[in-house]
């Protein structure tokens, strides 16, 4: 039954593509619950992680040590531009004297949020849509980079989905959809360049989780901030518009270390699931 399904790893890919989406979309939480989110993504790591063990990626989950310093070292420019709005909410909060009286223990839950979701968002687009993109294109170079670019424009527009069939759309809110793709997608190409180089599972979703975390930061030291809502109006939509194209100009060393890293990766690379 296992070699049966092995031979459909698109199948295998679309199917947990889906169950992702469901899960965030439909699982009951009320989206303010920290805890409640992070069950939420728990439970949906524990079925994703399962789907790669029975596709044969079980190898990814032993390597602990190995290549986690080298992924979380390749992170460091991206994860010191992705600190930069954070710091500015910390250091407005504490010019406001604005700062939570629980400020330590919300760390604490954010910082739990942020791993359930970089071990989540992890397993979806780096364990299961790319090593089954690569399984049927993994044979030359061409086939690796078009992997990685099919599983990181799913991870981006993953980000924008409420928009994207919102059914209501205008220039300002374009932009910002395909800034935002745009944005994460390139994050996506260094995790995964990083993951064929490392075959390290923890070392991307741990750099994935401070990377979350960071963003976190709004939420603790600004009143009425959201992450998640990255489609705005009106004036927001603007100054988003506009924060995308520099972070976008600021992302370029991120894709410069990726290719770098991709050039140490030979081919063919079928990635870590397996038909027998």
């Amino acid at each position: 039954m296992l070699e049966k399904i092995r031979k459909f790893p698109i199948i295998v890919a679309i199917i947990a593509l889906a169950i992702g989406y469901c899960g965030i979309q439909y699982l009951p939480y009320d989206g303010s619950s920290v805890m409640q989110m992070t069950l939420v993504r728990v439970l949906l790591s524990a079925i994703l992680i399962g789907i790669m063990i029975l596709m044969g990626a079980k190898k990814i989950f032993a390597k602990v040590k190995d290549g986690f310093g080298f992924s979380l070292k390749s992170c460091i420019y991206f994860l010191i531009v992705a600190a930069l709005p954070g710091i500015g909410s910390v250091i407005m909060a504490i010019a406001k004297n604005n700062i939570p009286d629980n400020w330590l223990m919300l760390e604490i839950s954010y910082f739990i949020l942020a791993l359930s979701v970089g071990i989540f968002e992890e397993s979806l687009f780096r364990g299961v849509a790319l090593n089954s993109t690569l399984r049927k294109s993994g044979k030359t170079r061409k086939g690796i980079w078009a992997a990685i670019i099919i599983s990181s424009f799913i991870f981006g527009t993953f980000h924008v989905t409420d928009y994207i069939f919102g059914g209501s759309y205008d220039l300002i809110g374009i932009l910002q959809t395909i800034g935002k793709i745009l944005q994460t997608g390139i994050f996506g190409v260094l995790l995964c360049a990083l993951f064929l180089k490392t075959r390290n599972f923890w070392g991307i979703a741990f750099a994935h989780a401070i990377n979350d975390f960071l963003a976190f930061q709004a939420l603790i030291f600004v009143q009425n901030a959201t992450v998640g809502n990255y489609v705005k109006s009106g004036d927001a939509g603007v100054q988003s518009v506009i924060l995308y194209g520099v972070m976008l100009v600021l992302y370029i060393p991120v894709l410069v270390k990726a290719i770098k890293t991709m050039k140490q990766v030979k081919e063919p690379e079928y990635g870590m699931f397996k038909e027998k």
